[in-house]
């Protein structure tokens, strides 16, 4: 049963080893079966984003040219291989009665504030909507200075995005091994981290197939972007039969698991304070500091009573309660001429009186922190 207090933001990353096969044809076996086990979990209550690699090697068996290894070649069967891979996920959830939506991104859509805000929110909205979110690099239009490397990369970026509570890694090896186990038998599985130094990188080695780009030490890099963001994340072999339930269920089971290296929150909470425009908040009345203190709730136009200091949508600010002292810090979706408009307005109101349709939250819920 539904428990909103247990449920988690799951970001769940497969690699074009699981996805595919040696033909480059799609493993429909490993589609099914990845898909029954996210329709499960998305049953009991979680909110699940996929990464997804495939395009490259599903435009391949579409076409099946010779001498296509340079990069516009790559990026034509990407176009061509895209909707494949969409529609094959789309049809196994469909089985499901569950929706997907596709999300092309590259790294200026991280790089980019007014970007990178838009994509955050559309995909709180598609999760709120009851979708699944399927990502990939969108290879049609990035350049080299805009590539993420990997699609693992891509994972622990998105899993900060949208303040994932696990990244889970699914690759072709149990996990993170002392040597590489597809040639060295000795090799032992590293079941946990809670560091990443110098020793753990130099073990990571390059490409474990040909299919794939970053390898195992482009899985270790993006674990510890993942834990500075406060975030777990999880090695596992995909083919290990089902492997994201028992994961997340609390199954043993042979995976590597790399603990963070900060709280989730007191990340987020330094991050915002690093972030805060000097002199600029929002004053909330009794109502809303109740609201967001004791319920949890996103600020609304309504609690809204007065604006301290010049911001612009996307800059971080201070919330204050009616005496100005801050209780907490939050990136504001207006700036301060348009929420000087519509404060303390009823929430269908506030887009109509700000000129634009934006948003209904002055300051969501999963871009504040309460101090």
């Amino acid at each position: 049963m539904y428990n909103e207090a247990m449920s988690q933001i799951l970001v769940i990353k497969v690699g074009s080893a699981l996805v595919t096969k040696e033909d480059n044809t799609l493993n429909t076996d490993f589609i099914g079966s990845f898909v029954e086990q996210i329709a499960a979990l998305k049953k009991s209550g979680h909110k699940i984003v996929i990464v997804t690699s495939g395009a490259v090697a599903s435009g391949r068996s579409e076409m099946k040219l010779e001498h296509e290894d340079n990069i516009p070649y790559k990026q034509a069967l990407a176009a061509i291989g895209q909707g494949v891979l969409m529609n094959t996920y789309r049809d196994f959830f469909k089985k499901h009665e569950i929706v997907t939506a596709q999300v092309l991104l590259t790294n200026l859509d991280f790089k980019n504030r007014e970007s990178f805000i838009t994509t955050r929110n559309t995909l709180e909205l598609l999760t709120r909507f009851n979708t699944i979110p399927i990502i990939n690099e969108n290879d049609v239009t990035a350049y080299a200075e805009i590539k993420f490397g990997d699609n693992d990369n891509l994972a622990s970026k998105v899993a900060a995005m949208v303040d994932a509570d696990k990244l889970i890694i699914l690759t072709s090896v149990k996990g993170f091994y002392t040597d590489d186990p597809t040639k060295n038998p000795s090799a032992e599985l590293i079941r946990e981290l809670s560091v990443i130094d110098g020793s753990v990188k130099k073990l990571a080695k390059g490409a474990g197939s040909k299919k794939s780009l970053g390898g195992m030490s482009g899985k270790i890099k993006a674990a510890e972007f993942a834990s500075n963001s406060g975030i777990t994340t999880y090695i596992a072999n995909g083919n290990d039969e089902n492997i994201i339930s028992n994961i997340i269920g609390g199954v043993a089971c042979d995976f590597t698991v790399i603990h963070p290296m900060t709280e989730k929150h007191t990340s987020k909470q330094n991050w915002f304070k690093s972030q805060v425009k000097v002199g600029c908040g929002i004053i909330i009345d009794d109502g809303a500091v109740k609201a967001l203190k004791e319920r949890g709730k996103s600020l609304l136009p309504v609690g809204v009573i007065g604006i301290k200091g010049e911001f612009e949508r996307g800059d971080f600010v201070e919330i204050c309660g009616l005496d100005e002292k801050a209780i907490g810090l939050g990136e504001t979706n207006y700036s301060s001429i348009d929420l000087e408009r519509f404060k303390g307005c009823k929430n269908g109101e506030a887009c109509y009186l700000a000129g634009a349709v934006l948003d209904e939250e002055v300051i969501h819920r999963n871009n504040m922190v309460i101090l």
